[in-house]
């Protein structure tokens, strides 16, 4: 097993650094030349311009159609092969140009001349990479050896390079196009497989495809692209990966629809709507027209920006209950986005109005980009120094929170009044710097509250504690300054906290030992709340058994299936470890309904017990006779009281009683129960019964009913049978 965790981890660095490093390469090609797309014609011998990706930009630079392109990056145009096989001018860091009078024009052309592309190109995508990089380690670590969520960061990265390769792509690199040819079309197989392993997680038949046939696709495209640039006549590798990428949208959005009329499952529809939102206006604006031949409806850039809502909408689905908490991380986005949008806003606005004239709307826009950015990040830099140094608050005259901090710890290991009180004048004088301060205790009215201090001339006072019939006043023989008062008051408000915590911790002690030392005195608060907390971890543990251990047993048994039709293996071989696994699982589920019995909260006691009985009536050797009545409580702790002891009352009758024949009667009282047990066993001597170490069955039932204020009485007697009597009325003032 280590050795394959090893494995899965070199390759997950695998798959990062080569993400990172084609992501890198790309960007790079995008950054190093910028895109201009300038349509020719050569019929005439000589690039004559035709047309302009981007027309502003031209008319800017006083480019216009039947100018001739002379030179691009100090080279002859008709050199290139983009001219040559496309008639299209890709991308240039210089051009030069001669009007149709003979003039000749040098363009030098950047990034911050071309918005449009600088940001669709350049900076989206550069964004895009950063930020899919990170949530992909964010799911890694949060849940490394979970295969849903492995498809899910493989998805979020294919889609990340494909989108960031489109401008390495559109200048004409092959690098750039055998990875948006690649990743295009393999993201949706991933996403496909995805929902091969979603259904399999949700118990969903898959009737579709097998998975793992679909990866040939992505395969065929860099073959087409390499023979495109080896053979100038074949040009149709871009049509082939757009309609491939086509076929296997529409095929996930039949999964998805045909799978969610099947199932009408919640999940389902939520993946649908998350899947075909983004995707649909990428491919009805840009790809089904460009596969028809007509003129796009949005250009490729554009209609790109879809798929950006891609891996984000995904990370609200639950592919294992919970990926992470998504709802905390978007609301902490939201909050500090809106605090940076009005922020920038404002900075932005002061800007425009001292430098009007100076400032283009471009610059403006990347200014408050840039701005909003910044102020987002600064938010949440701000939000770690907060948590790191939350108990520090820094004031003019010293750091008083932050001593109340320290001074409330040291206090908190007082184990008596005496020695707390102790505490609390170290304090004063290390942080008031005096020792002209006393506590004492008095036992007259004071015309002040606990915890309000007083100040009278050059005295203070100050209330501590006030239990009625005393009063503990401390006075100190000089004023103190604000800061002083409000260190001082809040210091007193958890001294008084303090000092009624151990008089009740004082109280219990004695009242615990009182019944030490009479064995007939009882504390049914105290067998209640540990009968409670035991029942509560009894619960919690059920929960854990059956999120994580039943789970596993249940994914693996799953894999067994997919073994069993492989012909590589012994069938029987593998059949019999997963009827193996399965009885461990039936053992596993049984064990958790005993700890919790699931029943009990969805449908109630009756059924809980009717359910219990069914159990007991196959398993046992008696015949088991049962009279059940319903009974509601206002304390909902009963009905699990209840269970318990018919529970324990039947498992001592399987195990010890050696009878043939068994009752038990439940009957409703007012505000409570009686529960009478009778068995023909081989009964035994009660006052051995109740001193022996091994009857924790009976003793547990004894100890339930104690700490419930019920009473029960054991009657037995050697092959005499046990008869057992249980009757609890429900006190209604203690529920809280």
């Amino acid at each position: 097993m280590q050795i394959d965790k090893r494995m899965i981890s070199k390759w997950t660095y695998s798959i990062f650094i080569t993400y990172l490093l084609l992501g890198i390469y790309v960007l790079v090609v995008a950054i190093r030349v910028p895109f201009i797309s300038i349509s020719v014609d050569t019929t005439s011998g000589q690039p004559v311009i035709v047309d302009f990706y981007y027309p502003d930009w031209a008319q800017q630079q006083n480019i216009e159609k039947g100018d001739i392109l002379l030179t691009i990056d100090g080279k002859p145009a008709q050199d290139f092969s983009s001219i040559q096989r496309y008639s299209l001018a890709r991308s240039a860091n210089e051009l030069t140009i001669s009007k149709p009078n003979g003039e000749i024009h040098n363009i030098l052309v950047q990034h911050k001349d071309i918005p449009e592309e600088l940001y669709l190109q350049v900076i989206f995508p550069l964004f895009y990479f950063i930020l899919s990089f990170v949530v992909a380690i964010y799911l890694w670590q949060s849940k490394k050896d979970h295969q849903l969520t492995n498809l899910l960061i493989l998805f979020l990265l294919t889609c990340s390079l494909a989108y960031i390769s489109t401008g390495a792509s559109a200048r004409g690199d092959v690098i750039g196009r055998l990875i948006i040819g690649i990743c295009i079309d393999l993201c949706l197989v991933i996403f496909i497989h995805f929902l091969q392993y979603y259904f399999r997680y949700l118990h969903i038949k898959w009737p579709y495809i097998n998975t793992k046939w679909l990866y040939g696709i992505p395969l065929l495209i860099p073959c087409f692209i390499l023979i495109e640039v080896f053979n100038s006549k074949f040009n149709i590798a871009g049509i082939v990966n757009l309609a491939m990428f086509a076929v296997l949208v529409l095929y996930a959005i039949y999964i998805l629809l045909t799978s969610y009329l099947r199932t009408k499952l919640a999940k389902i529809r939520l993946i649908a709507i998350a899947f075909i939102t983004p995707f649909l206006p990428f491919l009805l604006f840009f790809v089904i027209p460009e596969i028809l031949g007509h003129q796009p409806i949005l250009k490729s850039d554009v209609a790109a920006l879809f798929l950006l809502f891609i891996p984000f909408s995904f990370i609200f689905i639950q592919v294992n209950e919970r990926l992470f908490d998504i709802e905390y991380q978007l609301s902490r986005l939201r909050y500090y986005s809106t605090l940076a949008f009005f922020s920038t806003l404002l900075l932005t606005s002061s800007m425009m109005i001292v430098f009007l004239d100076q400032l283009s709307i471009v610059k403006i826009t990347s200014v408050f980009i840039i701005a909003f950015l910044i102020f987002v990040a600064c938010f949440y830099i701000k939000e770690q120094l907060d948590y790191k140094y939350r108990k520090v608050i820094f004031s003019s005259t010293g750091n008083y929170v932050h001593n109340l901090y320290g001074a409330v710890n040291r206090m908190g290991k007082a184990k008596n009044q005496q020695e707390l009180l102790n505490l609390f004048k170290y304090e004063i004088i290390e942080k008031l710097g005096t020792a002209s301060f006393t506590i004492t205790t008095i036992t007259e009215d004071v015309p002040i509250s606990p915890g309000e201090v007083s100040a009278e001339a050059d005295m203070t006072y100050l209330l501590l504690h006030d239990t009625g019939e005393e009063k503990i006043i401390l006075k100190i023989s000089h004023a103190l300054h604000k800061e002083e008062r409000l260190w001082l008051e809040l210091l007193a408000l958890y001294v008084s906290m303090f000092i009624d915590n151990l008089k009740l911790i004082e109280d219990l002690v004695c009242e615990i030992q009182d019944m030490k030392d009479n064995h007939d005195t009882q504390l049914p608060w105290l067998d209640k709340l540990l009968w409670t907390i035991t029942e509560k971890e009894k619960s919690i543990l059920a929960q854990e058994l059956h999120d994580t251990i039943l789970q596993e047993q249940l994914h693996i048994a799953r894999e067994l299936d997919v073994l069993a039709g492989s012909s590589m293996i012994k069938k029987e071989k593998v059949l019999n470890i997963r009827e193996q696994l399965l009885n461990a699982t039936k053992d596993l589920r049984e064990y958790c309904e005993n700890l919790s019995p699931p029943l009990l909260d969805t449908f109630g006691l009756q059924m809980a017990l009717k359910k219990l009985i069914q159990k007991v009536k196959i398993r046992a050797d008696f015949i088991l006779a049962t009279e059940i009545e319903r009974v509601q409580f206002h304390d909902a702790t009963l009905h699990l009281v209840v269970y318990r002891l018919v529970q324990e009352l039947l498992n001592n009758a399987i195990k010890h009683a050696e009878a043939t024949e068994v009752s038990l009667k439940l009957q409703a009282t007012h505000r409570g129960f009686v529960l009478q047990y009778d068995d023909n066993g081989i009964g035994c001597d009660i006052e051995d019964l109740l001193q022996s170490s091994t009857s924790m069955g009976i003793n547990g039932i004894r100890e339930r009913v104690r700490a419930f204020n019920g009473n029960i009485a054991i009657t037995s007697s050697q092959n005499e049978g046990m008869h057992i009597f249980i009757q609890i009325q429900e006190d209604v003032k203690s529920n809280d």
